[in-house]
Formats: structure tokens, C-alpha cells, sequence
């Protein structure tokens, strides 16, 4: 059973949602199944879609935003909701099934009280609502079911008419609220899982960059303050000084040809003025009456290494990163540079957890296509606008120029990873148009091309960002001290065989070793309620580990685990069937069902069974019920469906590979 699910995997959703709340319910007969469905349904509508993560901010957000927008209750019949969502945390959490990134459950205890005072009032405030709320809200005072489309029909009918009142003022907020929200947050790209050295060594790194040097040069510069021209800029000679003392490489009175244009403004001094601006932006220096001045209470940030790289870096996407500073740049520069603090991040989380540099002209080319699909411009002939994709490819390699001086990125040449050239072709599952794939194929097949690859002092920063944008970014080490429980889970549905191995590694050598950890993971396997679930552990823990097949063996007697290791070792080619005991036999059909019940519900182990003759199926289900299968909560589920829908005609045998019969069926194959 997995606690992750895409967007389109709605069918898989619905059935395991219902199989957590019939849980639920049955472990706490006071809770409301409602609230439990509306919090799995406001985590699978988020933006990492993780069932089980949940935060303060999050409970907070779920009690007084969710919540009100989206129940359909007066806040009086509401008032549950705290209590009902603190005891389904708790069974979450009881349960192995709670998120171990996420916050601790007496936080979201805490979270829970503290929300809890404001929550009828949300309920109250409609301007809190949702738009669909608004309107059912409405028509329940006005006495109408809203369940009966044909009278929510007729009422709408009316509102459009002009014969219903209402709070114009109130709709045009909510209208509003949804139009900036957007509404429901879009899910964003699973990351990988990145590796990434201790703080202490990407301080050193950090150390070592230009751009730390310059920015706490800079200030130790300023001192008590320096006087600024009228319009705000260092003076020349300053600009000088600063130049040779911070090393920026401006040119002063460049020579073209036989000609030496003087410096006329600091302005003119792109990298320098660049700096000033950033240390303006990271708020280490400010102007005040003219002057430039450090900014007392940021001493701590100059003196942390990586935090002021980190600022730094943060701090980049803005037009001058593309203009550099030009009083005069191309149209398509400017233009660019309008949009690049949408470009550069999703250019950066591209790059982020790519396990191999990737070649440049394919963020030129997605970069073009960003581009043109963002900025109207009037039709381009097509000299035009090869000149324009051109230049906004050549824009794109000065921002990684920059982006590599600050140390950022590296920036290599190499024969780029074949991975880059699979998607490509007629058939190829990114679909980029003809025009943009021929060229990728001939640039990507021509030998050596230029790759960039992120730092990891870079890859630190945007994974950052990730998390303050409630994304999920896995940081292999960073489960060393998770529950056993939540450890596998996590493993089982965002890592990858080599990342998970790592991680189950130092998980191992924070808890005494294999000797000492290993039972702990199989007990956790063990208490796992959900049997689909704790085959998944159950298997990445076995890859995981050098010798799993010899484990799978061992566990193949174990009361809990046995008929989970019996099917992985069947389905890895380990164990014939023909060498299964009736028992072990029968306990794997009980499996198959369990898990079907789990992930499809009822009615499917329902359609499964019907497909058995009749007085089969009924020889068949007592058998299963008495074969003394290990989770008894799933025997129980499947002898209650058993017994409320019977068995229907056969035609094809639902559990392929598995006779019902097993010394017959050997026979047969003896044969």
C-alpha cells in the first residue's frame, strides 16, 4: 500500500483512501471518516502529494484554509474537526504510515490546539469559502438540497437572473483569492534523492569563492560609510579603488582600436556595480542620506561562509543577471531578462539531482521554447528568428558563466550521457516539435558538446527551495534517525535501488550496526497493518542488503512474514511452486486477496471471486479463512465480503499461476 500517488493514478487512490479511513474508523469509532477523507484528499491535492507528511504549517492551513473553503457545514456542526484530525495523526503515526521528514507528532499536537482556537470563526468568515461553497452555502439557507442537481440547476438559474441576493462584496473577494491562488496548487516533478557533504565542508567551499570574498570586502570597505553621487552610484575614483582592491576585472578607460573611452560613471563598471547591487539586495550594505552604509545587524551573515554564499545565490535571478548591467542590450536580451527569474529556477531544478552534467543546448533549446511560449512578439521571419533563439541561447551561456564564477555550476565539454539523446526522435516520449528535435540530434551526435552540472553548494541552495516550496527533496543520510517504519516507507516509494541501499547503510551504522538493526526493520515489517505495504519494505529491505535471497529463505518459516517471503521469493525465480506445502499455498492465495482487497477494494475481490464456479468458490473461501494466515484484520475484511457477496459463474480463474488445488496441479505438471 503506497502513501504516494500521481495525479492520474485517481482510481488507486480512491481505493487505498477508503481502505485508510475503514482502518480508521474501526480503530477509533468516534472519528468522523469525512475528516480523514478531506485531510488525505488536502495532502493528495498538494503540491508533493505525500499522505502522510504533515507539518505544523500544514495542520494550521488544513484547520483554518482548507477546511473552510472547501466544508460545506455550519461552523457549529463542525467543531469536531480538530479533535477528528488530532486522532488521525495520531493513527498515522501509530500506524508507521506518518512521514518521518515531517514534524514531530506532539508538534502537531501543539499545531492542533493552536489552530483549534480560531476554527469556527474561519468556518464562520465567508469570505473564507470556496466559490462552490459560496453558492451551497446559499442554497442551504434558502432551504434547497443541494444534492439535487435539478434544483441547484434552477437555483443558479435564478442567481444568473438576477432574482437571488447575495454578498456581491464577499464573491468578488473569494473570486479574487482564487484567481491569484490559482486554485489547486499544481503537483510538481518527483526529485531523486542528491548526496551532499556535511555543512562543514561546503563552508569551506563556500570560503573559497570570489563572490564571499568581494561581498565581505565590499563591506569591510564601506567602513563607517562612503558618500554616493547624486543619482545613488560609488564614486569613479571609489569604483577604482574597489576594482583593484576586490579584483572584478572591469575595465577602466578600455582602449578600442586606437581610442581610449573614458569611465564616466561606476555605472559602467558591470561587475562591480553588480556587486554593490547585490550586497544591497542580501541587505549587508544600505544607503542611507546618500551614503553607503554596512548594515550592523547582518555582521552574522558576513562571518557564516556558506549562509552569505547562500544569500548571494538567492538572490541572482533578476534582469541584470542577463543584461549585465547594459544601458543597451538586444530586444530578445531584455526580454529575457524579464522573465528570468521564472526561467532560472525552473532551469535549476532541471539540473537538480541529474545523477550526470547535462548538455547545454538542450536548456537552450527548452529554455527557447519557455521563451516563446511566455513573450508575445509580433511574427518573426525566420531570419529574425533564428537570430533571436541564438540570442537567447547565448544569453543562457552567460548566465551559466556567471552563475560558474560565483560557483554555482561547473561547466565542462564531453561527449554528452547516451540518456540525453533517448527521449529524441518521431516516437520519443517529450515530444518536442520537428524543428527543435532535428537539432538536438545533431548537436547531441556531433562529438564533444559543452555540460553543466550544478555545485554542490548550488545543489544545497536550490533543494532549499524546494522544501520552502513544500516540495519533497530527499537528502540521502537525513533518515539515519527515522522510526524503522518510516525509514522503509520512504524508501520504498522516492528512492532508487542505489540510493535506498546507501541510506539503509547509514541507517544500519546509526543503530549498532546490522547485528542490532536488522531485527529492527523486520519487527517493523512485522507491525505493519497493511500487507501490500510491508511486502514493499519487506523487498527493498531484501535488495538492499547483499545476501536477501538467503534472508528470504530464513523468513520463509517466520509466522508474520512468511507467506510475503514465499511470494517475493517466487516472483524473484528463487522458489518453484511445485516446492510450496498446501499451506504455504493456501496462505498465498489469502495474500493475493488481502492485497487486492487493499488496493482495489471490495468490489473487486468481489469480481475476482465470481469468476470461480460456484460450489469451488465456496469449498475454496473456507478453506482460506481456516489456513491460519498471519494478518488477522485482512481475514477478517475478506470474510466479510465473502460472506456478503457470493461467488458467481467462472470463466477465467483470477489468480494466475496459483492452483487451487496444489497437489493436482503438480501432477499436472509432472505430466
Amino acid at each position: 500500500m503506497r502513501m504516494y500517488f500521481e495525479p492520474e493514478d485517481a482510481d488507486e487512490f480512491e481505493a487505498v483512501k477508503a481502505l485508510l479511513i475503514r482502518r480508521c474508523a474501526a480503530d477509533f469509532g468516534r472519528l468522523d471518516p469525512l475528516v480523514a477523507e478531506s485531510a488525505l484528499n488536502f495532502r493528495q491535492q498538494s503540491i508533493d502529494g505525500r499522505l502522510g507528511y504533515w507539518t505544523a504549517a500544514l495542520v494550521e492551513e488544513f484547520l483554518l484554509s482548507y477546511t473552510p473553503r472547501t466544508l460545506s457545514a455550519d461552523p457549529d456542526d463542525a467543531g469536531h474537526v480538530p479533535e477528528d484530525l488530532r486522532l488521525f495523526l495520531r493513527w498515522l503515526h501509530a500506524n508507521g504510515l506518518a512521514d518521518p521528514t515531517g514534524d514531530p507528532l506532539t508538534d502537531l499536537d501543539a499545531a492542533v490546539t493552536k489552530a483549534s482556537s480560531g476554527f469556527l470563526a474561519a468556518m464562520a468568515d465567508e469570505r473564507n469559502f470556496g466559490v462552490a461553497k459560496f453558492w451551497v452555502t446559499n442554497a442551504l439557507r434558502r432551504g434547497l438540497d443541494p444534492t439535487d442537481n435539478a434544483v441547484m440547476e434552477r437555483f443558479l438559474d435564478d442567481v444568473r437572473a438576477g432574482k437571488v441576493s447575495y454578498d456581491e462584496q464577499v464573491l468578488e473577494e473569494i473570486a479574487t483569492r482564487h484567481l491569484l491562488d490559482g486554485g489547486q496548487p499544481e503537483r510538481a516533478v518527483p526529485q531523486l534523492p542528491v548526496a551532499l557533504p556535511p555543512d562543514s565542508e561546503l563552508a569551506a567551499i563556500a570560503e573559497r569563492t570570489p563572490v564571499v570574498a568581494r561581498l565581505r570586502g565590499l563591506v569591510d570597505w564601506v567602513g563607517d560609510g562612503r558618500a554616493l553621487t547624486s543619482t545613488g552610484q560609488l564614486k569613479l575614483a571609489d569604483a577604482r579603488e574597489l576594482v583593484n582592491l576586490l579584483d572584478t576585472g572591469d575595465e577602466i578607460d578600455p582602449a578600442i582600436g586606437d581610442r581610449i573611452y573614458q569611465t564616466q560613471s561606476s555605472a559602467d563598471l558591470h561587475v562591480l556595480a553588480g556587486l554593490v547591487e547585490l550586497a544591497k539586495e542580501i541587505r549587508v550594505v544600505r544607503v542611507v542620506k546618500g551614503k553607503l552604509v554596512r548594515v550592523a545587524k547582518n555582521a552574522r551573515l558576513l562571518r557564516d561562509s556558506l549562509a552569505l554564499w547562500t544569500a548571494a545565490f538567492d538572490a541572482l535571478p533578476s534582469p541584470e543577471l542577463v543584461t549585465e548591467g547594459n544601458h543597451w542590450a538586444p530586444e530578445h536580451t531584455v526580454l529575457f531578462g524579464d522573465i528570468i527569474d521564472v526561467v532560472l529556477p525552473d532551469v535549476l531544478n532541471t539540473l537538480y539531482g541529474f545523477p550526470l552534467p547535462m548538455p547545454v543546448v538542450r536548456l537552450q533549446e527548452t529554455v527557447w521554447l519557455s521563451f516563446v511560449e511566455a513573450v508575445w512578439f509580433a511574427d518573426l521571419d525566420e531570419t529574425t528568428e533564428t537570430e533571436w533563439r541564438k540570442g537567447v541561447g547565448a544569453d543562457l551561456r552567460r548566465v551559466f558563466a556567471t552563475l560558474a564564477n560565483i560557483g554555482a555550476v561547473t561547466l565542462t565539454t564531453g561527449v554528452p550521457d547516451p540518456m540525453f539523446h533517448a527521449d529524441l526522435g518521431p516516437d520519443g516520449p517529450v515530444g518536442f516539435p520537428p524543428d527543435t528535435d532535428a537539432r538536438l540530434r545533431a548537436a547531441l551526435s556531433s562529438g564533444t558538446v559543452e555540460l553543466v552540472a550544478l555545485t554542490p553548494l548550488a545543489t544545497r541552495a536550490v533543494r532549499d527551495r524546494l522544501i520552502a516550496a513544500g516540495r519533497h527533496a530527499p537528502l540521502v543520510g537525513e533518515l539515519a534517525g527515522a522510526e524503522p517504519d518510516g525509514l522503509l516507507g520512504l524508501l520504498v516509494e522516492h528512492y532508487s535501488t542505489e540510493t535506498a541501499e546507501t541510506e539503509l547503510a547509514g541507517w544500519l551504522a546509526a543503530h549498532g550496526g546490522r547485528k542490532h538493526g536488522l531485527p529492527l526493520l523486520l519487527d517493523a515489517v512485522r507491525r505493519s497493518p497493511f500487507r501490500t505495504r510491508a511486502r514493499a519494505m519487506l523487498d527493498v529491505l531484501v535488495q538492499a542488503v547483499p545476501d536477501g535471497a538467503a534472508m528470504l529463505r530464513e523468513l520463509r518459516h517466520d509466522q508474520r512474514l512468511g507467506p510475503l517471503a514465499v511470494q517475493l521469493l517466487v516472483d524473484n525465480g528463487e522458489l518453484a511452486m511445485e516446492s510450496l506445502s498446501d499451506e504455504e499455498t493456501l496462505r498465498g492465495m489469502v495474500e493475493q486477496f488481502i492485497h487486492l482487497l487493499e488496493v482495489g477494494g471490495p468490489d473487486e475481490v468481489a469480481a475476482a471471486l465470481a469468476t470461480i464456479p460456484p460450489d469451488e468458490a465456496r469449498g475454496l473461501t473456507a478453506n482460506l479463512l481456516a489456513c491460519g494466515h498471519p494478518d488477522e484484520t485482512g481475514v477478517a475484511e475478506l470474510r466479510e465480503v465473502f460472506t456478503r457477496r457470493g461467488p458467481g459463474h467462472a470463466t477465467v480463474h483470477p489468480l494466475a499461476g496459483v492452483s487451487r488445488s496444489p497437489k493436482k496441479a503438480r501432477k499436472k505438471r509432472r505430466g
